[in-house]
């Protein structure tokens, strides 16, 4: 029976604090949880354990040979997954933490079973106070979208367990999100290019980086 933890704007910090440890220690048991982002509800799971990413993928029905994106709680830690090119490296640090996703290339020396070897890496730092706080207890943690595969994004807990019901230990309910996706930037050449529209603007990234091709025009 999955267990369904408040952590809204009327929940107190201790009970906040509370239900993240609990997400935590249910992550690290190998289970899967589903918390509020900066852009939609997620589900995620130990992005180095095999049996969870399998759960993961069962519970949304998701084709085994997706790649999976890699969220963290800082960019310290997908540094340690993700080989960040310069360009790459100058976006995320002014970008980051927020609704911005990176394609990347992998560290050559992780073992993990995420999706097709030799696809982009996909990575992100999400903006949200709870997001943070529960990947920052786990370190690379595989983050996706907490809806069954090819169905619109969920904005509320209900959403999410409508579809993925108890194959999730842990549901956080930070309450109705206001729907937003995140940018999603190519970053594995020279040439940076917007391949995604999303809660970042063209203009803004252009002002972190005039370079950036907007490939969502061709």
């Amino acid at each position: 029976m999955s267990q369904v933890l408040k952590v809204d704007n009327l929940t107190s910090e201790v009970e906040i604090r509370s239900a993240i440890e609990v997400a935590i220690s249910a992550v690290k048991n190998g289970e899967l949880v589903v918390l509020p982002t900066d852009t939609s509800y997620a589900v995620i799971c130990d992005a180095f354990n095999v049996d969870a990413i399998k759960k993961l993928r069962a519970a949304k029905q998701q084709n085994s040979d997706v790649a999976l994106p890699i969220a963290a709680g800082s960019i310290e830690t997908i540094r340690g997954v993700a080989n960040l090119s310069t360009l790459a490296n100058d976006l995320a640090s002014a970008l980051w933490p927020g609704p911005l996703t990176l394609l990347t290339v992998a560290q050559d020396s992780l073992s993990w079973n995420i999706g097709q070897a030799g696809s982009a890496l996909a990575v992100r730092v999400p903006h949200h106070e709870v997001a943070q706080a529960v990947l920052s207890g786990i370190g690379p943690t595989v983050l996706t979208g907490a809806q069954l595969a090819g169905s619109q994004s969920v904005q509320t807990v209900e959403q999410a367990k409508s579809g993925l019901a108890d194959l999730v230990a842990v549901y956080l309910d930070g309450g109705e999100l206001s729907p937003r996706i995140s940018t999603v930037i190519d970053a594995t050449t020279d040439q940076v290019r917007l391949i995604r529209s999303g809660e970042i603007s063209l203009a803004r990234l252009r002002e972190v980086m005039p370079s950036v091709i907007d490939a969502t025009a061709s």
